[in-house]
């Protein structure tokens, strides 16, 4: 578009013009013609219509058809050579030629019928990148600070090419084509990179030419290759052409004469009576208007539209038994005024429908929650199946408003009520969801010039005349609307910045191109629509931040919290509740305003926020509704205003907007704060989501985290919210506080996902087992092998047993026998069978755990290693195969430190065993010193009052007692005692020793006593059974010190209690040995 016509194909050191000089047309017997346009009309920024292209696209095929026409050429064949824009300009050209069939405009249908083929050489079919744009305009000698809107429309994605494509690809097949791509850079890069010239379609041939993007249509000689390449493809298409171009002649005349035919006889036919229900024409009352918010006062335009759709969405006729729903879909770009539309149909034609309702389809969640909160107002509960069914069975005329149906997985019709009651209209960005229109579709993009025009003065001087059509003032809105692409959205943003003075109508153009070209170079900017949305927003923000007073700065502020939460419907609540120290946690930076308010709110910080929101507000920033006490944006919005920050302060304020989400749930669930929890749903999933894409996971990274992400569970679970993100943020949790040892929060969590996964079934035949209250679905059993370690970490052996059984038998019947999660299941249950004595059940488990995880994964993968250390440790207990132990654990040991390093957990876990292994084999010294060796670590990497610490101090008490180190052992008793809880299995074997420890040492008193207080413990507590080894134990330990003591009575008494221990006395069952 740099040069004209003639220089674009003139070779600049020899002068030749290939098509003239070179190309042997009188061989051919062809004419060479040359389109010539004015490509500053295209460059210039302000100038053109909507579709800038068209005019030029429309004088095209009429000049070829007149110079046709006169030269009595009109049915010869035709071969467009076109480089870069030109292949558009004939793309554009071909598509308007082929709709021409009416009887006065036929003649311009020619050019479609004689196109034979089409060489495009560079041409951007699929756009180009920003930085060929951005080189394109620093060459060009247009005085403008940034590339004009039509431009900008050569960028990759544009919806002008996309439409250009539309428009094209139905006719591609009719013509023979050939894609050459340039393989020279300019000034580093390509112009029209491959993948852009010649895309991969089906039906046409590609070539590289080794120039540049301007030198590759030009040739100095015959042997130059790219000239053979296009004058081989030449000279076959002009010997191909005139049988077929004859031939679809033939074919289009006959066609013609059919559709003259037809219109002849509909003129002739009598008018058909239009026929409504019976009700069709009455006015309803409307009882049930439940849209989110009013219209915008400044709606302009789309008057034609508004009528189409009326027409569309005739009366029900409930008679008809085919009847059902009549669906209209509205498809266009973001900020093209789809929600608008939909908002002020909905207010003008409220009397034709009994009740007008609204769902938010942005995510699945908040469309279920909409309809929820409708089942719910209409007594049939909260849910969504509650909502869809009463407005299934509702026999009253109703329109159904579905907004944002933007995922490209979504299957729209689940939000259709059974029946054919309804209206309904979806509005997408997603043009394929016109397949579930019932009654057509509407694309939307820019506005008409006039209405835009319009819609931009009106924002811009609410109180004003509009000034008439020809003065100055309309000539500058005009320029102005047409580098905004004619979006609502933009055209509004724009009209706001001028009547908030930040520029006037005069200066705003020069300055909104100066903002765009900066806008352009964003990385999160690759289309023209994305520049022009988002500059139109990035200008009065600018200003609000530049400002330094208090309101001000509180805006920024919550724009930033506002970014992470649900752009819909934030209530104004959650700004208000008490928030300490939240911002100085996330380290946000310059942050002084609102967000770092008191525990306490008076009446001043409440005006101080609604000061804040006016001032957003009035630079058309946010959607502020005092009387509902929310806050919206427009989706375009909250995405600007989260990608113009870092991905360090994105972490920082999504951080602030979950901490801030948290505080407003108060721990006690109070009945009266229900319907406020209700509406913090949708923004709590929205932080789930940002969770998500910014760290990859839910789960929490510190403390303050999990108790977050905790309290957001208490919301979704009492709601019966069971979405994924909010499962994966509860495993998370749980799965944090196992790995620091925090036993009794995972226990928790887990019976929370177990509960949640009780209802959230995956399909409806998991509901359809018996008993249908002990579910199989394998979600459901993953929680119950997690439940079944934290259980028997907290020493709840009972309960992790059955956990255990039940997940085995779960998984195994869901997913095999082999499948590594029903070998964990496994693996899990056989600890708990060896630590409630069952040590034939459990090695037969580990036996085939070993055996399959070593086929399955090898001999030294770390799953494998764990098995083959708990396997050794299963020979223990019956201490007949103390050897095999040593060696399988001392084997895992060598592994562990090779593959994970002296200090991992998992090396420190078998050292630990080794230890106690050592200790059952009479070599005490040894395991005292592999346990001092491992004790400063843990005591460094763990710290006093963690549980694997405690372990490696009881086996070191143990070792103690073996070597006779009585005073060692007794402090390091006192220190577990200190540490174990008193309500947990190891309490009452530290307890044992303590008591074996006084007895060696001859203190008999204090050790009957301490017998006496534990089987205490044991019998009220129910921590172990009666026949438990443990009890056992200290039952045989306390009838050893009442024969020492001579105490007959009391040894008859306690073996009439205890049946099982040793009538002799002599048996002595030591737990250490267990």
């Amino acid at each position: 578009m740099l040069e004209n016509g003639l220089e674009a194909w003139t070779d600049n050191e020899s002068g030749i013009l290939w098509l003239r000089d070179l190309f042997p047309h009188q061989k051919y017997n062809v004419r060479v013609l040359i389109y010539h346009y004015n490509a500053e009309a295209f460059s210039s920024p302000g100038d053109g219509s909507a579709d800038r292209i068209l005019p030029f696209a429309n004088s095209l095929v009429a000049e070829l058809c007149a110079d046709r026409q006169l030269a009595d050429a009109s049915k010869r064949p035709i071969v467009f050579v076109c480089h870069g824009f030109g292949g558009l300009l004939v793309k554009r050209a071909l598509a308007f030629s082929s709709t021409r069939r009416a009887q006065a405009v036929e003649h311009l249908r020619s050019v479609f019928i004689s196109t034979y083929g089409i060489i495009f050489l560079g041409t951007p079919h699929n756009g180009v990148r920003k930085e060929s744009l951005l080189l394109w305009h620093q060459r060009s000698l247009i005085d403008s600070p940034a590339p004009s809107q039509f431009v900008l429309n050569l960028l990759k994605g544009s919806e002008m090419l996309q439409e250009i494509a539309d428009q094209f690809a139905p006719l591609m097949k009719r013509f023979a084509i050939y894609n050459l791509y340039e393989q020279r850079r300019d000034s580093s890069t390509y112009v029209v990179e491959e993948d852009s010239a010649a895309p991969a379609w089906d039906n046409a041939e590609r070539c590289g030419i080794f120039a540049t993007h301007d030198d590759m249509i030009k040739f100095s000689d015959v042997h130059d290759h790219g000239y053979r390449v296009i004058l081989e493809a030449l000279a076959r298409y002009i010997a191909t052409a005139p049988a077929l171009i004859q031939c679809r002649w033939d074919k289009d005349v006959e066609a013609l004469e059919n559709e003259r035919q037809l219109e002849a006889e509909d003129l002739i036919k009598p008018p058909l009576r239009y026929l409504m229900s019976d009700n069709g024409s009455k006015p309803y009352r409307n009882e049930w208007f439940t849209i989110p918010r009013c219209s915008s006062t400044y709606f302009t335009g789309r008057r034609l539209y508004a009528e189409t759709v009326r027409e569309k969405l005739v009366p029900v006729n409930h008679l008809d038994e085919a009847n059902r729903h009549k669906v209209c879909v509205f498809y266009g770009l973001g900020g093209s005024g789809k929600t608008q539309f939909c908002l002020r149909y909905a207010e003008d034609n409220k009397s034709r429908y009994w009740g007008v309702f609204w769902i938010d389809r942005s995510s699945e969640e908040n469309a279920e929650t909409n309809f929820a909160s409708l089942g719910q107002q209409m007594g049939k509960g909260a849910t969504f199946t509650g909502g869809m069914h009463w407005l299934s069975q509702c026999t009253k005329p109703w329109l159904l408003v579905i907004d944002n149906a933007d995922d490209p997985e979504m299957d729209v019709s689940k939000y259709f009520p059974v029946g054919g009651s309804g209206h309904i209209l979806i509005t997408t960005r997603n043009p394929s969801v016109e397949i579930y229109a019932t009654v057509g579709y509407l694309r939307f993009g820019g506005m008409e010039p006039e209405d835009a025009v319009s819609l931009l003065l009106k924002t811009a001087f609410p109180q004003d005349e509009s000034p008439s059509p020809k003065s100055d003032c309309r000539q500058t809105a005009q320029k102005i609307a047409s580098e905004l692409g004619y979006l609502a959205l933009a055209l509004a943003n724009a009209g706001t910045s001028i009547r908030r003075n930040i520029y006037t109508l005069e200066m705003y153009l020069r300055h909104y191109l100066g903002h765009r070209r900066e806008m352009i170079t964003s990385k999160s900017i690759s289309t023209a629509y994305e520049a022009n949305i988002i500059t139109t927003w990035e200008i009065p923000f600018r200003k609000i931040a530049s400002r330094e007073s208090m309101e001000y700065r509180d805006a920024v502020d919550l724009i930033h919290i506002s970014a992470f939460m649900h752009f819909d419907s934030i209530p104004e609540a959650v700004f208000l509740r008490p928030w300490d120290g939240i911002v100085s946690r996330a380290q946000l930076p310059g942050s002084s305003g609102v967000t770092q308010n008191e525990p306490e709110w008076d009446e001043g910080l409440r005006f101080r926020l609604r000061t804040a929101l006016s001032i957003l507000y009035n630079y058309s920033i946010i959607d502020h509704d005092p009387k509902k006490g929310v806050v919206s944006l427009h989706p375009v919005v909250q995405r600007w205003a989260k990608d113009r920050l870092s991905e360090a302060d994105q972490k920082r304020w999504l951080s602030a907007a979950i901490a801030m989400l948290a505080q407003c749930i108060s721990p006690l669930m109070e009945a009266s704060g229900q319907r406020f929890r209700r509406s913090l749903l949708p923004h709590i999933e929205a932080c789930l989501r940002g969770l998500k894409e910014l760290y990859g996971k839910v789960g929490p990274d510190a403390a303050e985290r999990a108790s977050e992400i905790e309290r957001f569970a208490w919301v979704t679970k009492k709601h019966g919210r069971f979405d994924k993100l909010t499962i994966q943020a509860q495993c998370s949790l749980a799965q944090s506080n196992f790995n620091l040892f925090e036993i009794a929060p995972c226990n928790s969590a887990q019976r929370d996902i177990l509960e949640t996964h009780w209802y959230a079934r995956p399909s409806f035949t998991d509901w359809m087992i018996w008993p249908p209250w002990k579910p199989e679905h394998v979600p459901y059993c993953i929680t119950l092998s997690d439940l079944t370690l934290s259980l028997w970490f907290a020493g709840k052996l009972d309960w992790s047993k059955r956990a255990g059984e039940r997940a085995v038998n779960g998984l195994t019947k869901r997913l095999g026998p082999d499948d590594s999660l029903t070998l964990t299941a496994m693996f899990n249950l056989a600890r708990t069978y060896h630590q409630v004595g069952e040590q034939r059940a459990s090695r037969a488990l580990l036996v085939d755990v070993l055996r399959k995880r070593k086929r399955l994964f090898g001999l030294n993968h770390l799953d494998t290693l764990m098995t083959r250390n708990e396997l050794g440790m299963s020979f223990c207990a019956p201490k007949e195969r103390l050897s095999a132990a040593e060696r399988l654990v001392s084997n895992v040991v060598t592994a562990r430190k090779k593959l994970l390093g002296e200090e991992h957990a998992y090396t420190l876990w078998s050292m630990n065993d080794l230890a106690r292994v050592l200790t059952l084999r009479q070599r005490p010294h040894e395991a005292i010193a592999i346990l001092d060796k491992i004790m400063p670590i843990l005591r460094r990497t763990l710290g006093e009052a963690h549980l694997g610490m405690s372990l490696a101090k009881a086996n070191l008490t143990q070792a103690y007692v073996r070597a006779e180190r009585w005073a060692e052992a007794e402090t390091l008793l006192d220190d577990l005692l200190k540490v174990v809880q008193k309500d947990h299995p190891d309490s009452i074997v530290a307890r044992l020793g303590y008591i074996y420890v006084r007895t060696v040492t001859g203190r008999m008193e204090e050790a009957k006593k301490e017998c006496l207080q534990v089987l205490d413990v044991i019998a009220k507590e129910k921590i172990l059974s009666a026949n438990s080894p443990r009890t056992l134990s200290i039952v045989e330990q306390l009838s050893l010190i009442y024969t020492k003591q001579e105490r007959w009575n009391d040894l008859e008494a306690l073996k009439i209690k205890y049946r099982s221990i040793d009538p002799s006395g002599k048996k002595q069952f030591n737990i250490w040995l267990v």
